[in-house]
């Protein structure tokens, strides 16, 4: 049954005769019951069916970055950011023994025009906070030095995301300050560009290794720290909703730093 919001001149939510109405990013808006509706259940349905639930939540975990590096895309798209996630993402999923395994260096957690940065080597200011150096983008001449560079590491044992404070395009230095909870733990890390008008460029993945093992600043820079290609099970249980650059791997070498800024 439909019901009326703000009265003769507002839209309606639920079914009336023959269509449906809702409401969508503010705006009243009405589709069609479809003439007929087939629940088939073959075993790659149900498949395909458990693995977008698993892509859903995953997706989901990854709300608030998405809000920052595809919200300008995926509403020229005219779909959600976790929508349009989903969209340029579905080749990185797959199950395996029923659980949702993610290619994660292939992952692209923010898409736009906005000219990259090129990302050194992360490193630690203590055992929770990563220090990652950047430098323009050589092979982009147009950016602004306001532009806003954003961190992002992803846990595979905790399965949550969690990103940092925006380092402005000219301090070349982005700092993450992640859980403790996290030190010991696989961690995974990309960046991206956001600029005024809310605009990000694609993701760039710039690699993984154990937090707590990453060099520190008064360190070489000779670490295991891989950008191997990987794809990581993450034990997605189903529910009831950058493309990998070169210069990830050939960043510059440090620049010498400024003083961090503070952490969350």
């Amino acid at each position: 049954m439909g019901k009326q919001q703000d009265g003769f001149n507002g839209g309606f939510s639920g079914r009336l005769g023959n269509v449906v109405g809702y409401n969508w990013r503010g705006r009243w808006c009405v589709r069609s019951l479809p003439a007929d509706f087939k629940d088939a259940r073959t075993d790659a349905q149900l498949r395909q069916r458990q693995l977008f639930s698993a892509m859903v939540r995953f997706a989901g975990r990854a709300k608030r970055i998405l809000g920052l590096g595809l919200e300008v895309a995926s509403r020229n798209a005219g779909v959600t950011p976790g929508n349009y996630f989903i969209r340029i993402n579905k080749g990185c999923f797959a199950l395996q023994d029923g659980e949702l395994a993610v290619d994660l260096p292939e992952l692209r957690l923010s898409d736009g025009p906005v000219a990259p940065v090129a990302f050194d080597a992360p490193q630690l200011l203590d055992d929770a906070t990563i220090s990652v150096a950047f430098e323009k983008n050589p092979l982009h001449r147009n950016c602004s030095q306001d532009d806003e560079v954003y961190l992002v590491a992803y846990c595979p044992e905790y399965k949550d995301f969690d990103f940092s404070d925006p380092a402005s395009r000219r301090r070349k230095q982005a700092v993450l300050q992640l859980n403790e909870a996290w030190v010991g733990k696989e961690v995974h890390l990309w960046g991206f560009v956001v600029d005024r008008a809310g605009r990000a460029s694609q993701s760039l993945y710039i690699g993984s290794g154990i937090l707590g093992d990453f060099p520190t600043e008064q360190e070489d820079n000779n670490i295991d720290f891989q950008t191997d290609d990987a794809i990581v099970p993450t034990s997605e249980a189903p529910m009831d909703s950058t493309v990998s650059s070169p210069d990830a791997a050939t960043a510059v070498a440090a620049p010498s730093r400024a003083a961090p800024p503070g952490g969350k």
